[in-house]
């Protein structure tokens, strides 16, 4: 009888400390996984504040470029127009110079 019961005593201490350990392993994977929670929130917010301000970067950077695009398209425009005048400037003295040759150049028949 003595071995019996020595026998349920450890059976039983047995089984209460493989549930006591088993409770505090589900406590600890529990706190483990709050804190794995914890971290995934964390790096999603920060890659998605990363993000938000890379999208926002790049808006203002096309709004830049829209601009300046604007800015060299109108500057070219008035360069070729500044250019246009002063080619149709220099007609008249052209003319007049071509003018010149024809009346002082004598031909080759005369």
């Amino acid at each position: 009888m003595e071995i019996a019961k020595f026998i349920l005593t450890a059976v039983g201490t047995f089984l209460s400390v493989s549930t006591l350990s088993f409770a505090i392993f589900q406590y600890w994977k529990k706190k483990q996984d709050e804190k794995f929670a914890a971290l995934e929130r964390a790096v999603k917010g920060q890659v998605g504040g990363e993000r938000d301000a890379r999208v926002e970067a790049m808006e203002r950077m096309s709004k830049r470029i829209e601009i300046l695009e604007e800015h060299i398209l109108q500057n070219f425009q008035q360069r070729l127009s500044a250019i246009e005048g002063e080619l149709k400037g220099f007609k008249p003295t052209l003319q007049a110079i071509q003018n010149w040759f024809i009346n002082n150049t004598p031909t080759g028949g005369k």
